[in-house]
């Protein structure tokens, strides 16, 4: 990383924070626009209320403190997180800067849905828990990462609607870490509801911690692990 690039990221860092309004709780600074004025302090008890069962489920052992910057459109989104992930996919909605700071579209944004939106907030969040638990789980691996952010926001869906699922076909974990695929957002849900139920939340911790070791930690190959989260599905959900 060049001093160019720290500069000039610490300057747009800056140039938001100071244009921006601010709303502070115990845990979070939240930067937001004239879009939240009516309702920043509902979304900010949302993330609170959100808090301490996160910090719990990964058992992180450090408060953690986050700074959000809310974003009024995607195309201002693009453009403040630009310096540091210019090829964003298109669908992207959200990212995290280290493990403190957050840069999402606002909730009340033209074109979001609020209450998935409000869950994508608590989906960085859970990100940068699993960072402090383990500084390099960044997708490493990708379905580990994503997969417990997404269970922890409770982003689910009806495994019954995905095609390849009633075709008994799901998805394999080379499959899940490729960039290019975006089944993980279809069943990260699922593969950490299986992990919870079937081993208790603890198991989290232990694949943050070990970078989605499922042979140390659940005596399993990759092959094995699909098959048996898959049952689990099929079972749970009637598919």
């Amino acid at each position: 990383m060049t001093l160019k690039f720290i500069i000039a990221t610490f300057l747009i860092i800056g140039c938001i924070n100071s244009e921006a309004q601010n709303y502070n709780t115990n845990h979070f600074k939240i930067f937001y626009t004239t879009l939240d004025d009516k309702n920043v302090n509902e979304i900010a008890d949302s993330l609170e209320a959100n808090y301490t069962r996160i910090i719990t489920d990964l058992q992180c052992q450090e408060p953690v403190t986050v700074k959000i910057h809310f974003y009024a459109d995607t195309p201002s989104y693009r453009e403040g997180v630009k310096p540091w992930a210019p090829n964003l996919p298109s669908w992207s909605g959200g990212s995290i800067v280290g493990d403190s700071v957050i840069h999402v579209i606002s909730p009340n944004a033209p074109k979001q849905d609020y209450q998935a939106q409000i869950k994508n907030v608590i989906h960085e969040f859970a990100h940068c828990v699993s960072r402090h638990v383990n500084w390099s789980i960044v997708n490493n691996p990708r379905w580990l990462w994503e997969a417990i952010a997404i269970y922890e926001s409770n982003q689910t869906s009806d495994p019954r609607q995905l095609s390849y699922l009633v075709d008994q076909k799901p998805p394999t974990l080379k499959e899940l870490n490729d960039f290019s695929d975006t089944a993980i957002y279809d069943v990260g849900y699922f593969l950490g509801e299986y992990l919870v139920d079937t081993k208790g939340k603890p198991v989290l911790n232990t694949l943050i911690k070990n970078n989605g070791n499922i042979k140390q930690t659940l005596s399993m190959d990759d092959e094995e692990f699909t098959a048996k989260w898959f049952a689990f599905v099929k079972k749970k959900y009637g598919i």
